[in-house]
């Protein structure tokens, strides 16, 4: 480039950064969805400690305590505002912007190529879920580290300076940190030499031992730390068919920008050989191209590797499943198809092909409408949810969210229907209830397992036994009592380890058999001690029944989460009143008047028994 290209290059960054908050700016108004909740308290991950984020499993099952790192610093400024964490997000997917423009750069040398780069990547509908959803965070560090990492080894064959090594070896391991699918662009490293370095083995050995040092830090951790992963048994052609259905949702999503690709979650949407034959197509149309750029233009068939080999762990291809198909979980290899569409793009342009750079321009044009339009839709939960649910009914967790919202507004009819339907989807008659109840878990044909699969990576029957037992909850507020026990045992039997099954059939029986209620809180709580909501209700029982020291021992460690209803506090009131302790009591009070849900009728009377007391024992 000549020097004034590098003079200008500057506000071109600054350009792509604030295009990339700009589009992202409603983000910052949107809440807490899903996991959001124990994310921001660091119950996702043990407590909200450092040490905690690096010695627990991120949400049980992985290992990435760079990510629930992440969300230990914010919390040391943000404390619960939902507002600080979507702008952690938001910030580094801008970042993570202007490292895919300073990619494309320095593999072409134009500077329109690293413009058309950025923009692509900031406004990719693939990022959207990692962006602009907090529990994102995962993918959108991830990505930027993975960025840096392309970067920085580039740039390092580029100059041949140890600094620029150093720099790619620490993002390649912060990364796989972040989420551990970033390690498998491992080999992209050797390939690198024979792209951009000096083609010789001798080269290719020396350039590995850094990053092959990482690697063994990496495992090591995982082994000491995190859980073991999921596998799936598949057959070979199960695998390809399930992969190259994948492919066709992911690709598609990426060239076809549009509203149903970007929240759709299962490859239910998917099914039929037509689905098949898109993947295939897109896979071979991509072989094809990778074999011509290698000839002419090499450092794209590397960029685009790397792409490939993060893309591998959620493809649906290895033994380890993608737990869903959600567009953000392709975030990573989103930054190299954005380097390369960009650079395609300035090539199209720079030779005059004006058909082709049209459709790139169509692509980026369709990508920003749609990205707007699915940032918006993250902002509520309600609205993420009724989206989510009209475009994939089948997403048990997605519908199942939507009937919860929905029964909150009272809205019984709409929730039992919307449940009723995916419940027929998937036993595949509308008498279900019925199969559940004859056939008990023989009912699982190989069709339901496999509904269950692509709903979920894993027949996962606690999911579906969590969703019958939402049918169940409509039931009840619909005040068909007798059909919501019914359900509800059925959902028992389907999930048996689900606590929130177990506190719901709890709920049922509290009126007409109160032993059987508080025996399943009990087991809901050994399923899962920190369940807020069960141990405030077991807790309230404790009371009545004189227990005080188990009340408060179940309510004292829950009452951050469930101190919102002063009916909480009036119960840890009550309890340390039946233990005399009379300043712990007025202390609760105190906090029961600050909830949200004051009953100051209550609160009134209990201080008046304080004061009862405290006068009895003044001589």
């Amino acid at each position: 480039m000549n020097k004034r290209s590098l003079s200008t290059w500057p506000f071109a960054l600054i350009g792509i950064f604030l295009f990339s908050i700009a589009l992202y700016l409603p983000s910052l108004l949107g809440g807490a969805i899903w996991d959001d909740d124990d994310l921001i308290s660091g119950a996702a991950f043990g407590k909200n400690t450092f040490i905690s984020a690096f010695t627990k499993p991120f949400l049980g099952h992985y290992f990435r305590p760079l990510t629930s790192a992440s969300f230990v610093m914010d919390s040391s400024f943000a404390k619960s505002t939902p507002f600080f964490y979507h702008q952690t997000n938001m910030m580094l997917h801008a970042l993570t912007a202007v490292l895919i423009a300073c990619l494309a750069l320095c593999i072409t040398q134009k500077q329109v190529a690293g413009i058309l780069a950025g923009v692509f990547f900031a406004a990719q509908p693939l990022q959207v879920g990692a962006a602009a959803w907090i529990g994102g965070r995962t993918d959108v560090l991830s990505a930027f580290f993975l960025a840096a990492f392309m970067v920085t080894l580039v740039q390092y064959h580029q100059t041949k300076k140890a600094p620029w090594l150093i720099a790619s070896t620490v993002t390649f391991f912060l990364a796989a940190l972040s989420k551990e699918q970033a390690l498998f662009v491992l080999p992209a490293v050797p390939l690198s030499v024979f792209v951009f370095g000096s083609k010789k083995w001798k080269d290719v050995w020396r350039l590995c031992i850094p990053f092959g040092i990482a690697v063994v830090v990496f495992v090591g951790l995982w082994i000491i730390d995190a859980p073991a992963p999921y596998t799936a048994k598949n057959s070979l052609l199960y695998a390809v068919t399930l992969s190259l259905r994948t492919a066709a949702h992911y690709g598609l999503a990426l060239l076809t920008p549009n509203n149903p690709f970007l929240l759709t979650f299962t490859l239910e949407n998917y099914r039929g050989f037509l689905w098949i034959a898109v993947g295939a197509l897109l896979v071979g149309g991509l072989a094809y191209l990778m074999k011509g750029w290698w000839k002419e233009q090499r450092p794209l068939v590397w960029v685009t590797v790397c792409g490939l080999l993060v893309y591998l762990p959620i493809s649906n291809f290895p033994p380890v499943p993608s737990f869903v198909v959600g567009p953000y979980r392709c975030a990573e290899a989103g930054t190299a198809a954005a380097c390369v569409l960009g650079i395609l793009c300035a090539t199209a342009f720079t030779n005059k092909r004006y058909v082709l750079s049209s459709a790139f321009a169509a692509n980026l044009l369709a990508a920003v409408v749609v990205s707007w339009w699915g940032i918006h839709q993250w902002n509520k939960p309600l609205s993420l949810f009724k989206t989510v649910a009209n475009i994939d009914h089948h997403f048990l967790i997605g519908v199942g969210n939507y009937s919860h919202a929905l029964e909150m507004e009272g809205r019984i009819d709409e929730e039992l229907r919307w449940t009723n339907e995916t419940l027929t989807w998937m036993f595949g008659t509308d008498k279900w209830i019925d199969l559940l109840a004859t056939k008990k878990l023989d009912a699982f044909t190989p069709e339901i397992t496999d509904r269950l699969r692509t709903n979920g990576g894993l027949p996962d029957r606690k999911a579906l036994g969590w969703f019958i037992s939402c049918y169940a909850s409509g039931l009840a507020h619909a005040k068909r009592f007798p059909e919501a026990i019914v359900v509800e045992r059925e959902a028992m039997m389907v999930g048996p380890k689900d606590a929130r099954i177990h506190f719901a059939y709890g709920q049922l029986m509290l009126t007409n058999d109160r032993p059987e209620a508080i025996r399943q809180w009990e087991i809901a709580l050994t399923l899962t001690p920190k369940y807020s909501a069960c141990a405030a209700a077991l807790a309230h029982e404790r009371v009545v029944d004189h227990r005080y020291a188990d009340a408060i021992g179940l309510l004292e460690p829950v009452m951050s989460d469930v101190g919102w209803d002063s009916g909480a506090w009036l119960d840890l009131a009550d309890a340390k009143i039946g233990l005399h302790d009379l300043k712990g009591a007025a202390t609760a009070l105190v906090h029961a008047g600050e909830a949200i849900y004051v009953k100051k009728d209550e609160i009134e009377k209990r201080r008046k028994i304080i004061q009862g007391l405290a006068d009895a024992k003044t001589p």
